[in-house]
């Protein structure tokens, strides 16, 4: 895998030295947060993120730097060529990168970072195989081949297939035998990488839609499929929906071998949508309802007679094992933004999160307020910051057990070139 993307990076970027397009952005945030009732720096959560971009019709790169908690971490870096055939087009990706195609109504978010606008991904929430379905690659290395067809349709058709490096098979990867027999080898690539794959099609002024298929796991995958209607001008909206089957590779409590445990099925459903109501004044709305597959632990009968010296049940056919559950999850956002002038944004974004609909007992919510404010400096320069207010854990039937609101202000430079 590891040579597969070095091929391709390195055909970029000698694509690259004639290149016409050169990008660079820098975008640095800082945290104060409450303590105790006071106002402190947070100095583990300042983030610095340096981007830099080179493109031409025949391909690009791009290699982003992130500065976390005084660390320096590669967080993406890739490239991509394009050639074009007697039919349509191909482009070739390799590297590290979040592969994403649907439009996530996030024209209003900014700099704004997920826990003020933007909380979760389209998917399942907190889900195993379901979470962020529309990322194909989710950061890690990967080589997605995209062919693309425009000129004997109406509209665009796409189509993907990529590989992408993880354990997909726990059970061959993990047995020391099947290595040492020569079954298994570290190269194998049904190892080191699952599957992706993505059809997507767009017309103007009508329709966008794609369907993702990823399994990066053996035994496990999503398919999810999005629509976004193109034919209002004022109206984005973006519905989708997300199956995925989860079964996780484990031992069982007091079992010496990991075996494939019971399978389940989590699911999610998004609606996004945004209305220009005026020039200066958008609404913007999402909302997900998501049953994701818990993880319980998995304990032996009490019956069961444990062997310390073997350590393992004698009653191994009685022992008994909890069975994963699903877990409902609500999540309702709504923003209001409005330009007061050319470089002047206020917004207010209101988000909620209710987990555990299905339990008797009230599991509580999350609400959180975020008023925010926008400085645009320069056509290259902005300034945002935000005051974020939010309650955990709260028990609707209980007001008076609310817990104390905590505060979070970012404060957010962006410069881009």
């Amino acid at each position: 895998m590891k040579k597969i993307v070095g091929a391709v990076l390195a055909a970029t970027m000698l694509a690259g030295t004639a290149m016409a397009d050169i990008g660079f952005s820098y975008t640095g945030t800082n945290y104060f947060t409450s303590s105790g009732g006071n106002l402190g720096y947070d100095h583990g959560a300042r983030t610095d993120c340096l981007s830099v971009s080179l493109s031409n019709q025949y391909g690009g790169a791009v290699v982003d730097i992130d500065v976390d908690g005084g660390s320096l971490v590669q967080d993406e870096y890739y490239g991509w060529a394009n050639w074009t055939l007697p039919v349509g087009q191909l482009q070739v990706t390799a590297g590290v990168w979040n592969g994403r195609y649907v439009n996530r109504v996030r024209a209003d978010a900014g700099d704004l970072k997920a826990a003020d606008f933007e909380k979760y991904k389209p998917g399942v929430i907190n889900g195993s195989s379901g979470k962020d379905s529309d990322n194909l690659t989710e950061g890690k290395i990967g080589v997605v081949a995209a062919y693309t067809l425009t000129d004997k349709l109406p509209g665009t058709l796409m189509a993907k297939f990529g590989l992408v490096k993880s354990a997909w098979n726990p059970d061959a990867a993990s047995a020391k035998t099947a290595k040492e027999s020569g079954d298994v080898e570290d190269s194998d690539i049904i190892l080191n990488s699952g599957f992706v794959g993505e059809v997507a099609y767009q017309q103007e002024d009508l329709i966008r839609a794609n369907l993702a298929f990823k399994s990066l796991v053996k035994k496990n995958f999503s398919v999810a499929a999005f629509v976004t209607p193109l034919m209002l001008d004022k109206l984005t909206w973006t519905f989708g929906g997300t199956v995925a089957k989860v079964q996780n590779y484990a031992k069982y409590s007091g079992d010496e071998e990991k075996v494939w445990q019971k399978s389940g099925v989590e699911w999610g459903i998004d609606l996004r949508a945004r209305y220009k109501v005026t020039d200066d004044l958008s609404i913007t709305t999402m909302n997900n309802l998501s049953s994701y597959y818990t993880d319980n632990d998995l304990v032996p009968n009490a019956k069961a007679t444990y062997d310390p010296v073997t350590a393992t049940y004698s009653d191994y056919d009685t022992v008994a094992r909890t069975e994963k559950t699903n877990t409902l999850l609500l999540w309702n956002m709504i923003n209001a933004t409005y330009n007061i002038a050319d470089n002047l944004t206020v917004g207010l974004t209101f988000n909620s999160v209710c987990n555990g609909l299905t339990d008797n007992k009230a599991k509580g919510m999350d609400f959180t307020v975020s008023p925010s404010l926008v400085i645009q400096a320069t056509e290259k320069v902005a300034v945002t910051t935000a005051f974020r207010a939010n309650w955990a854990n709260v028990n609707l039937a209980k007001w008076s057990d609310a817990r104390a609101m905590n505060v979070t202000i970012p404060v957010i430079f962006s410069f881009s070139y």
